[in-house]
C-alpha cells in the first residue's frame, strides 16, 4: 500500500508544473576560448552575447556573436577585451543603451563601471569609475533597478544582499545608505549571481553551493528586507559548478556558465516555462493583450456595418428613383394626378412603352461605391484606446423586375487598421473581401420592405509589443450577415418621409492561431489563441427625410437621416494560453461597450439623363459613452443607354400639359427634339438643342 501511494504521489509531481519550469535545451563549450569563465549576459537582441573571464593574468571580457538571437548554437567568438583596474571578474550588467558596462571585482570586492563609445562594443570601453563595497568578501553578484537608482550585490562572506541607493542614476559612485536582507546562508553558501524581476516582486539567486537558482518574493517591490523563499531549481544533472547565471530574452531563456575541475568551460541554455517564469503573469492583466482581443471582436461589427450601408445606401437610392424610368431604364413616363385620366394612361402607356427605342429589360444598372471611416473608442480601466481608420469599394449591379421589385448583386472589397494606445506599430490591419445579393419590393405604392444577406472572409494581421519585443499573428476568418428593413414612404409636395425599423444580424467566425517572436524559440510572451465565435446584433428604428429636385436634365436628392440603434450583440470570450504552458488557460469576456448608439447623417445624389448618378453620404456613429465613426461614402453608377431615348409626360393640374422629347447621340453630338402642349389653351412650343459632349 505504502508502495503504490509513493507511486502515485511520485507521478503527480511529474504531471505538474513543479518541476518542469526550466527545460534543458542544449550546451557550448568554450573551452577553447576562455579559461574560468564567470558572468555572462546579452546585448538585448539577442544578437551579442558576453562572458566575464578569471585568469591569473589578464582578466578579459569575451564577446560572442550570434547569428540567431539567443541560441548559443549560433556564437561566434569576436574578441577578448583586457578589463583594466579589475582581477577576478564576475557579473556582468550593462546601462540600457549600451554606453556603460559594470563588472563585479571579486578580489577587491569592488563595482567598476566602463564607458563604451560604442554601444554594445566591449572593445571600445574604458574605466572610469569605482565603487568599494564595506563588510564583503570575494564580491560576485551584480543587478540594478531598470531605472539605475538602486544597486544590488552579495558575496560569500555574511551571504546577505546589500541595497544601495544611487542619486546619480547609473553612477556607481553615488551609491549611498546600504541596506542588508537577512541571512541567505541555509539556501545558498556560495552565491554567483542575482537576478530581478521588471517591476521588483521576485528575485533569483543562484550559486554552486547546491548548482541551484532559489526564487524569493518581495512582498514590496525592491526592498531586499522583504525576501520569502519560495522556490528551488536544481542543475545539478548538467552544472556540477555553477559559476554565473542570466535570465534573458525577456526570462524566457536561462543561462548557466559552468567551470568544472577538469578545466571544461561549458555554457548551458534551457527554455522556462509559465509554472516558474516571471513574465508569464495572467494576460487579462495586460492592457495591451485586453485591447487588442477587443479589437478582434470590435473589427467584425465595424466590417459588417460596413459591408451593410453601402448596399442600403443603394437600395434608398432605387426606391427614391422608382418611378423615374425614363432616368433608369429609359422607359415610358407618365405622370397624372386627374383620376379619370388615369384610366387612359393605363390603356395608352403599354402601346407607348412597345414603341420605345430604350434599354433592353434585361439590363443592368452598374454602380460603385468608395467609403472612408475614421473613429475611436475611448479607453477603459482594462484596456487602451483605439483608433481606427477603414476603407472600402463596393462594385455592384441592380436590375428592376418591375417598378416595385428592383435586386442587385455586390461585391466589396475593405481594408480596416486599428492602432492601440499611443503606438502605431501596435495593432490590427484586416482585408475583407464579401459578396451580398440584396433587394428591395414596394407595396400599395408606400410600404417597402429591404433585405440582403452577404458572406465574407477577412484576413487579419495581428502586432503586438511586449517590452522590447514585437510579437505577431496572423488570422483568418468568415463573416455571414444580413439585414431586413421595414419601413413607408410618406410623400408630400415639399419632402418625403421615410420612418423604418431595420434588424441586422452576422455571425463571425475566428480561427485559431499563433503569436511568433523573432527570437529564437522562446515563447513565453507568445499566445495561442483558440478559436472565437461572434454574433451580431443590431437593431435601428430611425427616418429618413430626402427632397427632389428636378434641374436641367437632372434629378437632385437631398436626405437627412437620424437613427438609434440599439446593439444587442451578446459577449463572447476569447481563450488562450502561453505556447510555452498549455495547461494554464486564460478566458476573456469580451462585453459589448456601445448598446446605445445613435447615427446622423446628410447625402445628396445627382441622375441625369445620360444614365450616370453620383452620391455622396457622411455620416456620424456616435456610440455613447465608448467613442464615435466619422463616415464618407461616394458613389457612382451608370446604365448603358441606346442611342435614341423617348420620354412622354402627360400631367393634369386644372389645365392638360403633355411634353415629348426625343434625343439622339449623332458622332458625339446630342440631338434633342422638344415638343410642350397645353391642350387647354391650346399652345404649342417647340425646341430643338444640339451641344457636344466631352
Amino acid at each position: 500500500m505504502n508502495k503504490k501511494f509513493l507511486i502515485i504521489i511520485f507521478f503527480f509531481l511529474l504531471s505538474t508544473n513543479a518541476f518542469a519550469f526550466i527545460t534543458y535545451k542544449q550546451s557550448k563549450v568554450v573551452t577553447s576560448d576562455s579559461d574560468q569563465i564567470r558572468g555572462i549576459q546579452f546585448k538585448p537582441d539577442g544578437t551579442i552575447m558576453y562572458v566575464s573571464e578569471r585568469e591569473t593574468d589578464p582578466d578579459t571580457i569575451m564577446q560572442y556573436s550570434l547569428s540567431t538571437p539567443f541560441d548559443i548554437s549560433t556564437a561566434t567568438f569576436q574578441f577578448k577585451t583586457t578589463l583594466t583596474n579589475i582581477t577576478l571578474p564576475h557579473a556582468i550588467e550593462f546601462h540600457p543603451n549600451g554606453t556603460k558596462m559594470y563588472v563585479v571585482n571579486n578580489t577587491g570586492t569592488k563595482v567598476e563601471q566602463y564607458t563604451l563609445t560604442t554601444a554594445w562594443d566591449t572593445s571600445t570601453l574604458d574605466h572610469y569609475g569605482t565603487y568599494n563595497v564595506s563588510n564583503e568578501d570575494q564580491l560576485r553578484a551584480l543587478a540594478f533597478k531598470p531605472d539605475g537608482t538602486r544597486m544590488y550585490v552579495t558575496g560569500a562572506d555574511n551571504f546577505k544582499i546589500k541595497q544601495y541607493s544611487l542619486s546619480t542614476a547609473w553612477d556607481v559612485t553615488t551609491a549611498t545608505n546600504p541596506i542588508d536582507s537577512s541571512s541567505l546562508e541555509s539556501n545558498e553558501n556560495n552565491p554567483r549571481n542575482i537576478q530581478f524581476h521588471s517591476d521588483g516582486t521576485i528575485m533569483y539567486l543562484g550559486g554552486n553551493g547546491g548548482d541551484d537558482i532559489n526564487k524569493y518574493t518581495l512582498s514590496t517591490p525592491w526592498d531586499i528586507t522583504t525576501l520569502t523563499l519560495s522556490q528551488t531549481y536544481s542543475f545539478s544533472d548538467q552544472a556540477e559548478d555553477m559559476r554565473g547565471f542570466i535570465f534573458a530574452a525577456n526570462f524566457t531563456k536561462l543561462y548557466i556558465t559552468n567551470d568544472v575541475n577538469s578545466g571544461a568551460n561549458t555554457i548551458f541554455e534551457y527554455s522556462t516555462a509559465c509554472s516558474g517564469t516571471i513574465t508569464c503573469s495572467d494576460p487579462k492583466d495586460d492592457n495591451t493583450v485586453v485591447a487588442i482581443m477587443e479589437a478582434h471582436v470590435e473589427l467584425t461589427k465595424r466590417i459588417i456595418k460596413q459591408n451593410t450601408i453601402p448596399i442600403m445606401h443603394r437600395i434608398e437610392w432605387l426606391r427614391r428613383h422608382r418611378n423615374k424610368d425614363n432616368l433608369k431604364n429609359q422607359k415610358l413616363k407618365v405622370t397624372i394626378a386627374d383620376e379619370q385620366l388615369s384610366k387612359l394612361v393605363d390603356v395608352i402607356k403599354p402601346k407607348l412603352k412597345n414603341n420605345s427605342s430604350t434599354v433592353d429589360e434585361d439590363e443592368w444598372f452598374k454602380w460603385n461605391e468608395g467609403r472612408i471611416n475614421i473613429g475611436k473608442i475611448k479607453s477603459s480601466k482594462s484596456s487602451q484606446a483605439k483608433k481606427f481608420l477603414s476603407n472600402g469599394f463596393a462594385i455592384g449591379a441592380d436590375k428592376k423586375k418591375n417598378k416595385d421589385t428592383m435586386y442587385g448583386y455586390v461585391f466589396q472589397l475593405s481594408t480596416d487598421k486599428v492602432n492601440i494606445g499611443d503606438s502605431k506599430e501596435v495593432g490590427l490591419f484586416t482585408k475583407a473581401y464579401s459578396i451580398s445579393m440584396y433587394g428591395t419590393k414596394i407595396r400599395d405604392n408606400s410600404t417597402f420592405t429591404d433585405g440582403l444577406i452577404g458572406f465574407g472572409i477577412l484576413d487579419i494581421d495581428h502586432k503586438r509589443r511586449k517590452l522590447t519585443n514585437d510579437i505577431e499573428g496572423q488570422r483568418d476568418g468568415k463573416q455571414l450577415f444580413g439585414s431586413v428593413n421595414l419601413g413607408k414612404r410618406f410623400n408630400t409636395k415639399k419632402f418625403n418621409l421615410n420612418p423604418s425599423v431595420k434588424i441586422n444580424l452576422g455571425y463571425t467566425e475566428l480561427e485559431a492561431f499563433k503569436e511568433y517572436i523573432n527570437i529564437s524559440d522562446s515563447l513565453a510572451d507568445q499566445l495561442y489563441i483558440h478559436k472565437q465565435e461572434i454574433v451580431t446584433g443590431l437593431a435601428t428604428i430611425g427616418v429618413l427625410l430626402d427632397k427632389t429636385i428636378e434641374l436641367n436634365e437632372k434629378i437632385i436628392n437631398h436626405n437627412g437621416r437620424l437613427e438609434y440603434i440599439a446593439d444587442f450583440s451578446p459577449s463572447t470570450e476569447a481563450e488562450f494560453y502561453y505556447l510555452n504552458d498549455a495547461s494554464t488557460k486564460y478566458k476573456l469576456t469580451i462585453g459589448n461597450k456601445s448598446e446605445d448608439n445613435y447615427r446622423i447623417g446628410y447625402g445628396f445624389d445627382v441622375t441625369s439623363l445620360s444614365g450616370w448618378s453620383v452620391i455622396a453620404n457622411f455620416e456620424r456613429l456616435i456610440a455613447i459613452g465608448s467613442g464615435y465613426v466619422n463616415e464618407i461614402y461616394l458613389s457612382a453608377g451608370y446604365v448603358p443607354l441606346e442611342g435614341t431615348k423617348f420620354a412622354f409626360n402627360l400631367i393634369n393640374n386644372n389645365n392638360m400639359k403633355t411634353g415629348f422629347d426625343i434625343v439622339k447621340n449623332i458622332n458625339g453630338f446630342n440631338l434633342k427634339f422638344n415638343i410642350d402642349a397645353d391642350m387647354g389653351n391650346n399652345n404649342k412650343n417647340s425646341n430643338i438643342l444640339i451641344n457636344k459632349s466631352f
